[in-house]
């Protein structure tokens, strides 16, 4: 039962990624496995490498103590979502972008409340922890504007091959594009690295999506056309980098949360609140490419049948939580990792 409820809150954290400005480590915390994910992932190490050298036992004992069946259940279900999910995904956020961006406002909206019950004692500074980071998130989120986005989107059509010219009659010209060849040298290479641990740090953090600040750090495109490319060496220093990062800033946090519990994770509920805004399903919106590129935030001006549907999803989302917090009350309590 365990396991298929891991693979159940996996599925869930893989369509999270799937969604711009929807962050894997919001839904591991309003999920309730926040800090458990941190405790395996950080178990990870030197123990690990040399029990693999030791025999079917020493492995055994060791898969044991990094909590590997839920590590496994998880990216069983997160990767069963990428891959299923994601042409539907696609698909809702072109053709029905309200109600699907509702369904996970509903969801992170909702759930705040089981990481803010986990502040044993208020005080002035775990306030002003979560104040500090649904600043930080809102911030990020609007540094990057509508135009932007736009530019971004002309950006990788450009990658695909394709270059939009807009030209004075408003029309979208799309030509070939020939020479998109990405040329790197050894500062390119340790950029890419360190754009690796921010990614992957990122992405651990609630409310803050790595492929976001990779757009910020001006190297997301540059990755795309190495994958496009199949460029091993600039792809192998950004997953060194996103593979240290994740050993680390793991054990960092649990170091926080071992010291600093009520500051820590009052700075993850403001982070999981300033999504909201990232989130917010009524916006404007421009076409680049064919696609629909967000701007702004706004309020709807009439309440018709997509704002019903809307506020359905909304309350659709809330749902989803509410059982998955009737399941965890159902499951023993995970033991308490080394």
């Amino acid at each position: 039962m365990e396991i298929i409820t891991n693979v159940l809150r996996g599925i869930v954290i893989g369509i999270a990624n799937i969604i711009p400005g929807v962050s894997g480590g919001t839904m591991a915390l309003v999920l309730g496995i926040y800090s458990r994910l941190l405790n395996a992932i950080s178990s990870i190490g030197p123990q690990t490498l040399n029990a693999c050298r030791n025999g079917f036992t020493a492995i055994k004992e060791e898969l044991r103590r990094i909590d590997f069946m839920f590590l496994a259940s998880l990216a069983t279900g997160a990767g069963i979502a990428i891959v299923v999910s994601a042409r539907i995904m696609t698909n809702l956020l072109e053709n029905h972008h309200d109600p699907t961006y509702g369904f996970f406002f509903g969801l992170v909206m909702a759930s705040a409340l089981i990481p803010f019950r986990m502040i044993r004692k208020f005080s002035a500074g775990s306030i002003l922890s979560g104040l500090v980071a649904a600043a930080l998130v809102v911030g990020l989120t609007m540094a990057y504007s509508g135009e932007d986005r736009l530019e971004a989107a002309r950006k990788k059509a450009s990658i695909k091959g394709e270059t939009v010219v807009t030209p004075a009659s408003g029309t979208v010209d799309i030509t070939t594009q020939t020479d998109t060849k990405f040329k790197y040298d050894g500062g390119t290479l340790a950029f890419f690295f360190v754009a690796g641990i921010i990614a992957i740090c990122a992405m651990i953090l609630p409310g803050i999506s790595g492929s976001f600040m990779l757009l910020l750090m001006g190297v997301y495109f540059d990755i795309l056309v190495c994958i496009n490319e199949f460029q091993i060496v600039p792809l192998a220093f950004f997953a060194t980098g996103a593979v240290i990062g994740l050993l680390v800033f793991t054990r960092f946090l649990n170091y926080l949360l071992a010291r600093f519990h009520d500051s820590t994770m009052a700075f993850l509920v403001g982070l999981v609140i300033g999504s909201l805004y990232a989130i917010w399903p009524f916006k404007t919106f421009d076409f680049a490419a064919g696609r629909r590129i967000d701007l702004e935030n706004i309020m709807p001006t009439a309440f018709g049948g997509n704002e019903m549907l809307t506020l359905g999803t909304v309350i659709a989302g809330c749902l989803v939580v509410w059982l998955f917090i009737w399941l965890e009350k159902k499951l023993p309590a995970p033991g308490v990792k080394a």
